[in-house]
């Protein structure tokens, strides 16, 4: 993998998210049973989810082509437009001629 991903202690993102009205009551409810904050519960059931993913992430990493990879394709290109027709005119007109 070309990016490395810090496990350093100490650095943390901020992550907003948005709920509906019903979605916020349910997750204060789950808090409530669960007693504890609404940010320890999100972590929770996050963490458990990943670990879920965990075996598809894998496979996704191990897929990943190296950055010297062969490029076969430039898709930034622009693509040029042929005409076929245009290519091949001297046989259209000499069969437009025999007839």
């Amino acid at each position: 993998m070309s990016k490395s991903i810090s496990n350093t202690r100490g650095k943390f993102k901020t992550l907003s998210l948005k709920l509906s009205a019903k979605e916020y009551i349910f997750l204060q409810k789950c808090v409530l049973i669960e007693q504890t904050t609404i940010n320890k519960f999100i972590k929770k059931y996050l963490r458990e989810g990943m670990d879920e993913l965990k075996p598809r992430v894998k496979e996704w990493e191990d897929q990943v082509q190296p950055d010297n990879q062969l490029l076969l394709f430039d898709f930034d290109a622009k693509a040029e437009q042929t005409n076929m027709l245009k290519e091949y005119e001297q046989f259209y007109d000499a069969e437009l001629e025999k007839e």
